[in-house]
């Protein structure tokens, strides 16, 4: 029989490949509006796994896109920041997800959390690194929020049903 330990670092394995190619499948361009699977991805694994296993998963599988396919502008920097905000959108689901029970509560508080972070992030290069006016740095921001509500929702419902479907195989 298989340990517990050895059973969770297979599945934390297995969310984070998720995680990199539910970011891989998308709709749309990195520049405009983006539609893609990898926070459903995300929020598969806070329905799944433990909140620090969960957060681990998400965060790695996102770096790992990004070094892979989509150096963000920050550079290395960058990559940190992905891990940061994604580890902290599974974390929180799995968190709320193992006290209520409710996939759909615990996912959209997960993506709340996120979306403050990718808001931050943004706003932060914008006027610090780019050294945009408030104006342009909003011109910037309010799209990007639009996008990430449009993908928080879309995560939501994807992970919620996923889950449904694979509760009955979660393991102990």
């Amino acid at each position: 029989m298989v340990n517990k330990e050895v059973k969770n670092l297979a599945l934390m394995a297995l969310f984070t490949a998720l995680v990199v190619i539910g970011s891989r499948i998308y709709v749309g361009t990195h520049d405009t509006f983006r539609f893609h699977l990898g926070n459903s991805m995300c929020l598969l694994a806070a329905l799944m796994l433990a909140p620090t296993s969960a957060g681990l998963s998400a965060g790695l599988g996102s770096m790992i896109f990004d070094i892979l396919f989509y150096p963000p502008s920050l550079g290395p920097i960058g990559y940190l920041i992905t891990f940061i905000t994604k580890f902290v959108m599974a974390y929180v689901a799995s968190l709320v997800f193992y006290r209520i029970k409710n996939a759909v509560i615990a996912g959209t508080i997960g993506e709340i959390a996120y979306i403050i972070l990718y808001a931050l992030k943004t706003y932060l290069e914008c006027r610090l690194v780019q050294l945009l006016t408030v104006q342009a740095t909003m011109l910037k921001l309010y799209p990007k929020l639009g996008a990430s509500v449009a993908n928080a929702v879309a995560a939501v419902i994807v992970s919620s049903v996923l889950y449904q479907m694979l509760k009955l195989y979660k393991p102990n």
